[in-house]
């Protein structure tokens, strides 16, 4: 393990795959990320872990320093705030292509060397690759498109989701070079709103990942994010021709309050689990998306009121039959 300065960062290299890792305060969850992955076939000339932790203790630079002896593995300190994080991790990379990849989405056996394969099937043209990791209900393992507007009508919403999103580092240095300053929430995205003259885009949506559940997950306004700030990304970045039409936009804008909705009711049944906040709801949808945005947002909270009412209903069967088998009977 090296902890990388400016230097060594821009050394020449060969690698394919730089897994660019953002974390905070998560060391135990870096361990297992850690163990995923080099317990992994893959030829380790052809990818490299670099990680990024604004964290303020050195918790998980202790863990990181248990696999000292790993010479594809970089650490590095940063004081950047927040989801700035995300782009301090994409910025440390030197592979020709950064995946960007969260602290809790843990590699399956043998799935590195797949992906590895994946990214060098789309190194000669460098297509855009997007790693929906098996969350596209409905989805092929993989799909084509040969243009922006298609390739988002496909991902909508999980344009926003750190580990689903990879980009070549000749992109990316294009892109940085123009002097982009990425958004503060979503910085990653910035840039993946920025690659819509590309020839060939792909979505891989095979589950090389499993994603574990962080202790604590939150601490923000959900609604805020989602609808205010991305939404409002998407009106002001893609609004111009060879970008989205208003079909897709609004299908962006429909999944977004499905899943603001949707997290509402289990962000309120598991309040130790998840602190996200829902202030103002209605004033923020109503602001940016009009008054029969909130009409569709209160349908949606009643369908998931209901999907979340028959969920709990579900549950408590289940531990009834669970407490009847134990007790025999």
């Amino acid at each position: 393990m090296e902890e990388y300065t400016e230097d060594n960062m821009n050394d020449h290299s060969d690698v394919l795959l730089s897994i660019c890792i953002p974390t905070y305060k998560r060391p135990d969850t870096i361990r297992q990320l850690m163990k995923s992955i080099l317990s992994q076939d893959a030829d380790p000339k052809c990818y490299e872990i670099r990680i990024t932790d604004n964290s303020e203790t050195d918790e998980t630079k202790d863990v990181i320093e248990e696999y000292s002896g790993i010479e594809n593995l970089y650490y590095k300190k940063t004081d950047c705030k927040g989801f700035y994080n995300s782009w301090e991790a994409l910025k440390s990379g030197k592979g020709s292509l950064l995946k960007l990849h969260n602290d809790y989405s843990i590699f399956k056996p043998g799935t590195l060397q797949k992906m590895i394969d994946a990214v060098r099937r789309e190194e000669h043209d460098k297509a855009q690759i997007f790693f929906s990791l098996g969350s596209l209900e409905g989805t092929p393992q993989r799909s084509e498109f040969s243009d922006y507007n298609s390739f988002m009508d496909c991902i909508t919403i999980q344009a926003t989701w750190s580990s689903a999103f990879a980009i070549w580092k000749e992109d990316f240095d294009s892109i940085t070079e123009k002097g982009i300053v990425p958004d503060t929430m979503y910085p990653h995205t910035s840039f993946l709103h920025r690659v819509t003259e590309k020839k060939r885009y792909v979505v891989d949506n095979y589950p090389y990942v499993q994603n574990i559940e962080p202790k604590k997950k939150g601490g923000y306004n959900l609604i805020d994010n989602f609808v205010r700030i991305y939404l409002t990304m998407v009106k002001n970045e893609l609004s111009g021709p060879e970008m989205i039409t208003q079909e897709t936009y609004r299908k962006i804008e429909k999944d977004i309050l499905a899943f603001c909705a949707d997290w509402y009711y289990t962000t309120k049944e598991n309040p130790d689990k998840y602190t996200f906040k829902f202030d103002n709801a209605e004033e923020i949808i109503k602001s940016v998306c009009g008054e029969n945005a909130i009409k569709e947002y209160r349908s949606c909270l009643r369908k998931r009121k209901i999907k979340h009412y028959k969920m709990n209903i579900k549950k408590t069967i289940m531990r009834n039959v669970s407490h009847i088998g134990e007790n025999g009977q």
